[in-house]
């Protein structure tokens, strides 16, 4: 009596601890199985790890973008971050400008940063002339509290007349020209968001307002920052790619405007980029060009194979002919 009161409490093996059985053996009923798959793992073959399972995923994605995580990323990152590019020489101020008061003297700093289409090759800098560029600028006025005064700074210009005249607004320019020599001029075309379907246009000078940040020219639109859009060079540099002439260069000029109560627009300072290289053929083209270079200028002792030899090879290159 004693061992049918305790039979029912002896505690009963693991199924996974019993051998495995014919899946025809099993008394279970197919539905029951299904529900529960600890009940089916008895009679089915052992199944891999979970890293041996996430192994073969990667072997064969199903999800379409799984191998998007390192564009995401790069996407993703912080709105304040500040790409490195051609570096931008300090600021030229070419007119005085005075409080209203005429008790104050003013100095204007010009910042600029371009990007989108620029790249290091043998120590320069260099882009295609087809390839969209961008620039963003802004400047301070030293010694003007914003917080206080606000962006716009009320102020006189002096010219070289010594005549005093009113600002209304500032404005800021881009142009371009030969490193060498400032006077020659580049042209650079500006697109719409159309791009090459839409028309084209010489990037005019956009009205800003002082104490802009640079860091933040990739949140959006701004009346502190002015970022000249999908540009490009209309013509290449001279001599790219040839050792033995000299390699031209163009550069980026960065002009602040005054404009007058007399509808004037006067240059009050500028800056200038580091010397570009713009080139007018495909990256195919200068990646070959060294070695075509050492090709025709190294001498060689050997001599060209005989007619023969060339039908020879190209013979035994062809497929052969199908079975009749």
């Amino acid at each position: 009596m004693l061992c049918r009161l305790v039979q029912p409490e002896t505690p009963r093996p693991d199924v996974a601890s019993l051998p495995p059985t014919p899946l025809a053996e099993s008394k279970s009923p197919p539905a029951h199985s299904s529900n529960n798959p600890s009940n089916g793992e008895a009679g089915r073959p052992t199944l891999p790890s979970r890293p041996a399972s996430f192994t073969s995923m990667t072997s064969f994605p199903s999800h379409p973008y799984q191998f998007a995580g390192p564009i995401r990323k790069r996407r993703s990152e912080s709105i304040f971050s500040f790409d490195m590019g051609p570096s931008f020489s300090s600021t030229k101020q070419h007119e005085d400008l005075f409080s209203l008061d005429q008790t104050n003297s003013y100095q204007v700093q010009l910042h600029a940063k371009m990007d989108r289409g620029f790249f290091r090759a043998e120590q320069d800098w260099a882009c295609y002339r087809r390839n969209y560029f961008q620039v963003s600028t802004t400047f301070d006025v030293h010694g003007v509290n914003y917080l206080l005064q606000g962006p716009e700074v009320p102020c006189l210009i002096r010219r070289s007349d010594q005549e005093l005249h009113q600002v209304d607004y500032f404005s800021i320019g881009v142009s371009a020209c030969v490193s060498s020599s400032p006077d020659k001029k580049i042209e650079l075309i500006q697109h719409t968001p159309k791009r090459d379907k839409g028309p084209q246009m010489v990037p005019k000078p956009l009205p800003v307002r002082a104490g802009g940040n640079l860091h933040l020219a990739s949140v959006g639109s701004s009346h502190h920052i002015v970022t000249f859009e999908r540009m490009q060079f209309k013509t290449a540099t001279a001599n790219n790619g040839k050792r033995r002439a000299a390699q031209q260069y163009y550069e980026i000029v960065i002009d602040l405007y005054a404009n007058t109560n007399r509808g004037e627009a006067i240059r009050v300072a500028s800056c200038h980029s580091a010397p570009l290289v713009v080139r007018g053929r495909s990256p195919g083209h200068y990646a070959d060009s060294h070695t075509r270079y050492r090709s025709i200028t190294s001498p060689t002792n050997e001599a060209p194979p005989p007619p023969q030899v060339v039908m020879a090879a190209e013979r035994a290159s062809l497929p052969p002919p199908p079975p009749p």
